[in-house]
């Protein structure tokens, strides 16, 4: 049985584009479980598919193909990579994308894909998805093709990583944001265990002159008010109870996060 590939993208869904890849897919097996994590990452935003990605994998049946194509670089010499980790393999350009994935599983191997191990003409030099990271992702899946055969082995530890840790020299917490959910609450970089927060004890965040309590839910405020919570990926965010966190604060705030007493 082959194995199910999930897609991640910032294609949208106005276009033909994520349509194109599960065809190039079902051309070469028909049978295929073809499955969508998402397509709504703002266009280029590496950064928060990251975190979309970090979010999800740990959910995947075992053996899964990860496809994340969120490229900006595409058709340039940024390298797609074949990342094997414990129960799935993630193909993505290698941007960073996969940064907090491979801080949360270790990276059994790491192939640099060769577009001439994989088709006959030059691919699009705008739509790898399509030419290069859809065939690729369904011969790994119908085993027909070995990781080996997609192109050169590579060092994990040369893979291009993002710095996505908050800031910290003795004073708060400095945060900055790692996705906006569709809601409009704020995703910061802070992960709660690391820290050691908890909303059994009295952290604050600040954002501008708004300071906000850590609480366990939404309706632990009133109306209208802001929070902040741990949410269900373990990292601090920023909420308006019933509103939009970024249409009061915007896109690019700076969150100080400290305890209390």
């Amino acid at each position: 049985m082959a194995a199910p590939i999930f897609l991640l993208t910032d294609f949208g869904d106005r276009d033909a584009y994520v349509g194109v890849m599960k065809a190039i897919m079902l051309s070469i097996d028909p049978s295929l479980v073809i499955l969508d994590l998402c397509h709504g990452i703002e266009p280029q935003n590496v950064v928060s598919a990251a975190y979309v990605l970090s979010s999800a994998v740990q959910y995947l049946p075992n053996g899964s193909i990860v496809v994340a194509v969120i490229d900006p670089g595409v058709g340039t010499s940024r390298r797609i990579g074949v990342f094997v980790f414990d129960h799935f393999v993630l193909l993505a350009p290698d941007n960073g994308l996969a940064t907090l994935v491979l801080e949360q599983f270790r990276c059994e191997m790491a192939v640099a894909l060769d577009p001439k191990q994989l088709v006959d003409r030059p691919p699009s030099a705008t739509f790898h998805g399509r030419d290069l990271f859809a065939p690729a992702a369904a011969y790994l899946a119908t085993g027909n093709v070995h990781i080996d055969q997609l192109g050169s082995r590579v060092d994990a530890g040369s893979l291009i990583r993002l710095d996505l840790n908050p800031r910290f020299d003795g004073g708060p917490l400095k945060a900055s944001i790692l996705h906006i959910d569709r809601f409009g609450n704020i995703v910061t970089n802070v992960q709660a265990e690391r820290w050691g927060i908890t909303h059994e004890h009295h952290w604050m965040c600040r954002i501008g002159q708004d300071n906000i309590p850590l609480v366990r839910t939404y309706a632990d405020r009133g109306e209208g008010e802001p929070l902040a919570y741990i949410g269900s990926s373990g990292y601090v965010e920023i909420a308006i109870r019933n509103g939009s966190a970024v249409e009061r604060y915007g896109k690019v705030p700076t969150v100080f996060i400290e305890r209390q007493g």
